[in-house]
């Protein structure tokens, strides 16, 4: 299995919606919520590149612009690698480590894959994560009553309050979903 990068999966994820030009896919990035990704030439293209070598995209020149716009679409290969990492588990690693990818997995799950398997997810993302709010409630109880007003129990514990109020999102997604599922 070939792993691609968050940015390569966000671009494919933004290409099987609609086939789009490496300058639209910057637009994006640049006036979206996803603006955390590099919107830079330097960063969107070699992607784009390393997704059409590896077969996962195909592009096209458009003629009736006189800029000879290369338009990218995923190929079925590029479909299924997609597909393969958004029905990957969710891992402890991933809550504590990689949050905002598995949130863009999340993101451009409806539009790759049924109801059930994004539940299912959902479900995943949820256990890990409780479990992870379990673990940082018990090393809380260690800090000291006269240390819970400094600055790193402060900071410590809007963590722990993110995480949390995270995972109570993540109950009402799964209570939604099951509504609907069933």
């Amino acid at each position: 299995m070939v792993l691609a990068s968050t940015l390569e999966y966000a671009l494919l994820g933004l290409l099987r919606q609609q086939a789009q030009s490496g300058y639209d896919l910057r637009k994006v990035f640049a006036t979206t919520p996803m603006r955390h990704f590099s919107d830079s030439p330097g960063s969107i293209y070699p992607a784009l590149q390393r997704l059409e070598k590896r077969g996962w995209v195909s592009s096209s020149e458009e003629k009736n612009d006189a800029r000879k716009r290369r338009v990218f679409s995923p190929t079925r290969a590029g479909t299924g690698a997609l597909i393969a990492w958004l029905e990957g588990p969710v891992s402890r690693e991933d809550v504590i480590w990689r949050l905002d990818e598995t949130l863009l997995r999340f993101a451009f799950l409806d539009a790759n894959v049924k109801r059930p398997v994004t539940l299912h997810f959902v479900e995943q993302f949820e256990r890990e994560l409780a479990a992870y709010v379990r673990e940082l409630e018990e090393h809380e109880k260690a800090f000291a009553p006269d240390a819970r007003r400094s600055t790193g129990y402060l900071a410590f514990k809007s963590g722990v309050e993110s995480y949390q109020a995270r995972l109570e999102w993540l109950r009402r997604v799964r209570k939604q979903f099951l509504e609907v599922v069933r």
